[in-house]
């Protein structure tokens, strides 16, 4: 009579080395998840209104940096300053409406813009970074055909990174959407 064939015996180090393998990834797999969870948790999450505040001054900022037209008085640029902060506000104190167009002091230009939308990205209680979707209109005089010069509407999204300075929320940076260049 001939022997069956057997399978071939796990020897006890090749079970061991699957056993201790296996508690590696279970182990691992629970420190993964309990790291997702605390991070999560760690996070801060805004009440209604805390957000409502990032996003309301957060749209009256950008409305307020954006618009502009020539002769623009000192009461208004002040105004616009109170909403800025960092590099954002000495950028502005030193070039005005150029900041957001370049170009636009000497140019003469008018520019309008009508935020449409606001969301929030990211928050922190010191600082938090909001995506604006805007309608941007501008009126450049003496570049076309037109006898008042051409107007452009257009659809714009930003990134505003707003900061919190002692109780009130300013804008400190803007960045077109999708710039690789930061």
């Amino acid at each position: 009579m001939t022997d069956p064939v057997r399978p071939p015996r796990v020897l006890r180090r090749q079970r061991r080395r699957v056993v201790v393998a296996g508690v590696v990834i279970v182990v691992a797999s629970m420190v993964a998840v309990l790291g997702f969870l605390g991070a999560q948790r760690a996070r801060p999450v805004p009440d209604d209104a805390e957000r409502h505040a990032v996003l309301t001054a957060t749209s009256e900022a950008v409305t307020a940096l954006m618009t502009f037209h020539p002769g623009l008085d000192a009461s208004t640029r002040a105004a616009v300053e109170d909403r800025l902060t960092g590099p954002l506000l000495v950028r502005y104190r030193s070039r005005g409406p150029d900041v957001v167009l370049p170009g636009a002091v000497l140019g003469g230009a008018t520019m309008t813009v009508r935020v449409v939308g606001v969301g929030l990205n990211a928050y922190a209680p010191d600082r938090s970074q909001v995506l604006v979707f805007a309608d941007q209109s501008v009126d450049i005089p003496h570049t076309g055909s037109a006898p008042n010069g051409d107007r452009h509407t257009v659809p714009v999204a930003r990134w505003a990174t707003m900061r919190n300075v002692e109780g009130n929320w300013r804008l400190a940076d803007l960045q077109p959407v999708g710039d690789v260049t930061r």
